[in-house]
Formats: C-alpha cells, sequence, structure tokens
C-alpha cells in the first residue's frame, strides 16, 4: 500500500481502527468466568479477530505522512493487548487438552486424570491473572485513546471527518455483526 493511498484514505483506516478496538474492548470486558473452558476459548479467538483488524488498520493509517507522534505509540499497544489475548488463548487451550476425557497430553506424559488436574488448574489461573492484568491495562487506556482520537478530529478537514464518522458507523455496524457478544451455554 503506497503512502499516497494509505494519506487519501487515513480517515477510513481510523475509523476502522476505532470501531474494531472499542468492538475489542466490549468483548473483552465480558464476564468470562460465566463461560466454561470452551467457549472461553472460542469468545477469545472472536477478540483476536477483532484486535486484528484494529491492529491492520493502526498500521495502514500510520503509514501516511500526516501521522501523531502517539500513534504510533496506540499501534504497539494494539499489538501489547493482542500478544495478551494471545497467551490467554493458550493459556486455556493448554488448560483445555489436559482436561480432556482422552487428553493426548496425559497420555504422552503417562499420567492420570487426576494428575493432569494440577497442571490445567495452573494454566486457569495463569489465563485469570494475564486477564486481571489486562484488564488493568485498559482501564488506563481510555484517556489517552481519547486523547488520541481527539487530536485527529480537531486537526482533520471537514471532508476527512466527514468520511470518519460515515465509516466508523459502517464499521460499528459490521464489528457488531462479524463478531457478536457470545451465548451463554444453556443448561441443561
Amino acid at each position: 500500500m503506497t503512502t499516497v493511498h494509505s494519506h487519501i484514505n487515513r480517515p477510513i483506516h481510523l475509523a476502522r481502527r476505532d470501531a474494531f478496538y472499542e468492538r475489542g474492548l466490549e468483548l473483552l470486558y465480558l464476564p468470562l468466568q460465566e463461560m466454561d473452558t470452551q467457549m472461553r476459548i472460542l469468545h477469545l479467538h472472536q477478540v483476536l479477530g477483532v484486535l486484528e483488524t484494529a491492529r491492520k488498520h493502526a498500521f495502514f493509517a500510520s503509514r501516511s505522512p500526516n501521522i501523531f507522534p502517539r500513534e504510533s505509540d496506540f499501534l504497539h499497544f494494539l499489538e501489547l493487548i493482542h500478544d495478551n489475548v494471545q497467551s490467554m488463548h493458550s493459556m486455556m487451550e493448554h488448560q483445555a487438552h489436559l482436561e480432556a476425557a482422552e487428553s493426548f497430553l496425559c497420555q504422552f506424559l503417562n499420567t492420570t486424570r487426576d494428575q493432569c488436574q494440577l497442571p490445567a488448574m495452573h494454566y486457569r489461573r495463569r489465563a485469570e491473572d494475564l486477564m486481571s492484568g489486562l484488564w488493568q491495562l485498559l482501564r488506563l487506556s481510555h484517556a489517552p485513546y481519547r486523547s488520541l482520537q481527539k487530536e485527529f478530529t480537531s486537526s482533520a478537514q471537514a471532508q476527512e471527518l466527514e468520511r470518519y464518522k460515515k465509516a466508523f458507523a459502517s464499521f460499528r455496524n459490521e464489528s457488531h455483526t462479524r463478531f457478536p457478544i457470545p451465548e451463554p451455554a444453556s443448561s441443561q
């Protein structure tokens, strides 16, 4: 993607970045403790997709010659969030492998299911610790994120701002359609 293309489409890339970042936050703030392990894994996989879209469009927007200095920091912040969610996802997958009835890992380790429960519990705790740390980072990020948005809206030309607002509304709808809030598992 050329610098000219990135500059012309900068409001669109910023709108998609913001819409998907905000959707990612909404999904991350959902109470995971109400979900079983498989649902948590699927949920975090979905969050990774949302954050990947936000990260990709933050990168495209940063290719414009008119970026703000803090945009590079925000791109790194998005990468950090993505990496944290990827780590949680991995911990939960490891937990699921150890808890499975026919666990390949327990078979490989030549252990009983009872012996696999302790490591599974450790993976679950590590995932919960990562989530707790991530929630703290996300709480701290609200003001800097809004400040970054304000920087763009106060410096954008009227046409750029109008394109951003229309695109944001469209991408907001798209993010809700593509990445819905998971339905709780029905109790039977």
